[in-house]
């Protein structure tokens, strides 16, 4: 277990150091990292994928909530759109973990991988920074609207297993919010879709017939997520810091490749 913990520890200060370095959420890095992981610990395949995701989401919960508040004092969080956005977000998020129970795992493996290839060949271009610098109000953000955007937000994060940020943060810029707010909102954002998302997994996978290891609740791997959180949290102010001292354009392409490797091995694998 002492071993188990230290790959978890490492696993979250890469996750937060990686996450501070490029400004996204860690669920990207997660999800394929614990799927490597519960294989090699033997747990029953039928639930890594699952187990993996909803692990994500429960140890994004905690990192959300800091970077919130690190947002909220620089300004950045347009809060009259987190209450309208959080709504729909909660109950896609809970239909997602629900909806994503019935996947088998040949299921979840494409959709994580063209998660990772899409958002890989974002880092690679920025078309979100493209979109920003239009500086052009494309969809309006109503308080009637705003829900049925979160909520759609939330399926697809809860599926995935991230917080959200690769779809809110373009959402918001097209709404017409420069990328700060839009990076301050979506981390805010963050918070309720990790939350629902994460009791969803918990409380859909009470039902699996599937022998559930040591310390889960349902889909969430516990000793995973506190281990993870704790580091990750410690980390992402360094990887901000580093961020200011090496080319982010450089950083990106990197990254954006590693993405697309990542996607390429969770298929093959």
């Amino acid at each position: 277990m002492t071993i188990e913990i230290l790959i978890y520890l490492s696993l979250g200060a890469f996750t937060g150091l990686l996450a501070g370095m490029f400004g996204i959420g860690g669920g990207s890095i997660l999800v394929p990292s614990l799927i490597l992981i519960f294989y090699g610990m033997g747990f029953e395949s039928s639930i890594i994928f699952l187990m993996a995701i909803g692990t994500s989401l429960a140890s994004i919960f905690f990192s959300a909530i800091s970077s919130t508040l690190s947002h909220h004092k620089k300004r950045s969080v347009e809060w009259s759109l987190v209450v309208p956005l959080s709504m729909g977000m909660i109950l896609g998020a809970v239909i997602g973990a629900k909806y994503a129970a019935t996947l088998t795992n040949e299921n979840l493996k494409w959709i994580i991988t063209i998660f990772l290839i899409v958002i890989g060949i974002e880092m690679i271009f920025n078309f979100t920074k493209f979109l920003a610098e239009k500086d052009k109000k494309i969809i309006a953000l109503s308080k009637s609207i705003t829900p049925i955007h979160g909520s759609w937000i939330g399926f697809l994060s809860s599926i995935i297993g991230i917080g959200g940020g690769s779809f809110t943060t373009p959402l918001m810029i097209a709404g017409g919010y420069n990328i700060r707010s839009g990076i301050g909102t979506a981390a805010a954002c963050g918070v309720p879709i990790a939350a629902a998302g994460a009791i969803g997994y918990m409380y859909f996978g009470q039902s699996t017939v599937a022998i559930l290891p040591s310390g889960a609740f349902g889909y969430v791997f516990w000793p995973a997520v506190i281990s993870i959180s704790f580091a990750s949290i410690l980390t992402a102010r360094i990887g901000a810091n580093i961020s200011h001292s090496i080319s982010e354009k450089n950083l990106k392409i990197s990254f954006g490749m590693f993405l697309i490797l990542v996607g390429i091995l969770v298929i093959i694998n």
